[in-house]
């Protein structure tokens, strides 16, 4: 697997020329100043002046209580995948026009997210596209990444990498080859069901030890979470990427809201609505992912589909528009659509 870019490569030239492209420059600088943390983990926005972003959200008003969420933070000190999310969140509250606060909350297992929800401790958590509807909460159906969450890549150890990508076919990755997972993701569930032959952890960061230590044989990651993993001096000691090949199936996040906080969950759906149309979601994506997508060389690899992963009823999966090469690297490169034309969908609750 190179990590050179290639002559010509779409994000190559996006990052190259972007202090030439001012509307590109102001929408990347709103995405990435979006929320001003403090040491103590709070982040605290304000909608900002017109001059700060292209059409500026109308309405806002400095009288008005700001939205307080509360929102979970990552798996462990090292873990890192709570970033992107809590940029997006920031970025798309001060495109609806409110004024709001961002308090990361201690971490927390996925079921305990959703029982702290149901009970009025958080009002916002990121869960799976394929969770199904829990009581009291209600998701909003952007993907986040916008598909790239499906988009997987594989760490092993050098041995069993070179192995790996000889495989043929993804029935000969099923049966030689044991699957790492986390005890309470998605997923692990889904690919089992679909003949993965699953080993669970119930830590984040143990995982990486497990599959070091030859607990399992490979672990799968999203192309937006595999890069900063390897290069962590802890997590991606040992490892290494499977190269030329990627596992595919439709998986994403979105925004959970709780019923108890209407006025987070209409700001937010307006303001993701507003970032998707007005280009700055692009811009974060870009900026946070676009390295990764780079370095994957995603159109040299041999693309393994998940047949039969399951999709619950509403899915847009119109809006996962990243999920193939072309794609991700056409919508990141310049000048590139801002927008796939898809409209969000409205939600219902759950």
């Amino acid at each position: 697997m190179s990590k050179r870019s290639r002559p010509g490569d779409p994000v190559s030239e996006w990052a190259h020329h972007a202090s030439r492209d001012a509307a590109r420059r102001d929408l990347l600088r709103l995405a990435l100043s979006a929320a001003v943390v403090s040491s103590g983990g709070v982040a605290i926005g304000a909608p900002r002046s017109a001059a700060a972003a292209p059409a500026p959200a109308p309405h806002a008003s400095s009288s008005k209580a700001p939205i307080v969420v509360r929102m979970n933070g990552g798996a462990d000190a090292n873990d890192q995948r709570t970033t992107y999310p809590q940029r997006l969140l920031a970025l798309a509250m001060e495109r609806s026009g409110e004024p709001f606060r961002i308090v990361t909350v201690a971490s927390m297992t996925v079921p305990r997210r959703i029982i702290e929800m149901q009970d009025g401790h958080l009002d916002l958590c990121v869960l799976a596209s394929t969770m199904p509807p829990q009581r009291g909460i209600r998701p909003i159906r952007l993907p986040l990444q916008r598909g790239l969450l499906g988009v997987r890549l594989l760490l092993a150890t050098p041995e069993v990498a070179e192995r790996v990508t000889r495989v043929s076919d993804l029935s000969e990755l099923k049966r030689r080859y044991r699957y790492g997972s986390g005890l309470d993701w998605a997923d692990r569930g889904d690919l089992e069901r679909l003949g993965f032959r699953v080993v669970a952890g119930a830590s984040y960061s143990g995982l990486f030890d497990m599959l070091r230590n030859g607990r399992f044989d490979i672990f799968s990651r999203g192309i937006t979470e595999i890069y900063r993993e390897l290069d962590h001096p802890q997590l991606g000691r040992g490892l290494a990427v499977v190269p030329s090949l990627v596992l595919h199936y439709p998986l994403d996040s979105y925004f959970h809201v709780s019923e108890r906080s209407p006025r987070l969950y209409t700001a937010l759906e307006r303001g993701l609505r507003r970032a998707r149309q007005d280009g700055s979601m692009t811009a974060l994506l870009a900026s946070t992912y676009g390295a990764a997508i780079q370095r994957a060389n995603l159109a040299e690899r041999r693309w393994l589909r998940v047949q039969g992963y399951p999709v619950l009823p509403g899915t847009p999966l119109e809006l996962f528009d990243l999920a193939s090469p072309a794609a991700a690297e056409r919508l990141l490169a310049p000048g590139g659509p801002r927008e796939t034309g898809a409209a969000l969908p409205h939600t219902r609750s759950a």
